[in-house]
C-alpha cells in the first residue's frame, strides 16, 4: 500500500469534535482564527530604565548582559541619550513587571 492509499490514523471522537467545530464555525459561533493582541509596550524614560536596574540590584554592566545589549547601549538608555525600541522595550517591560524572568531569581515587584 502506498502512502497516499494509507487510511489516516484518527479516532471517531476526533472526527466528531472536528465536525462539531466546523458546524459551530459555519453557524458563526466561533471563528476559525482567534488571537488576542497585546498592547504595544510603551516607550520608557531613562529614569524608568534606571529604576528597573535598581530594582534588579545589578550594575550597568550586568544589566546590559541580562538584556543582551552592549553596556554602552544600556548606559545611553539610562542617560536619555538613546531610546530602546522594538523588542528591547518589550524586554524592559517584562523586566519591570517580572524581574525574575530576567534574573532567574525572585525579585521585588513594584
Amino acid at each position: 500500500m502506498s502512502a497516499k492509499d494509507k487510511i489516516p490514523d484518527f479516532s471517531f471522537e476526533d472526527l466528531l469534535v472536528s465536525m462539531q467545530q466546523g458546524a459551530d464555525h459555519a453557524a458563526g459561533k466561533i471563528t476559525a482564527r482567534t488571537h488576542r493582541l497585546t498592547a504595544r509596550a510603551a516607550s520608557m524614560t531613562g529614569e524608568e530604565i534606571a529604576a528597573i536596574r535598581s530594582n534588579l540590584n545589578v550594575s550597568q554592566a550586568v544589566f546590559a548582559d541580562l538584556l543582551n545589549v552592549p553596556k554602552a547601549t544600556a548606559v545611553a538608555w539610562e542617560r536619555g541619550l538613546r531610546s530602546p525600541s522594538g523588542a528591547a522595550v518589550r524586554l524592559l517591560q517584562i523586566a519591570k513587571e517580572t524581574p525574575a524572568a530576567l534574573t532567574g531569581t525572585p525579585g521585588r515587584k513594584k
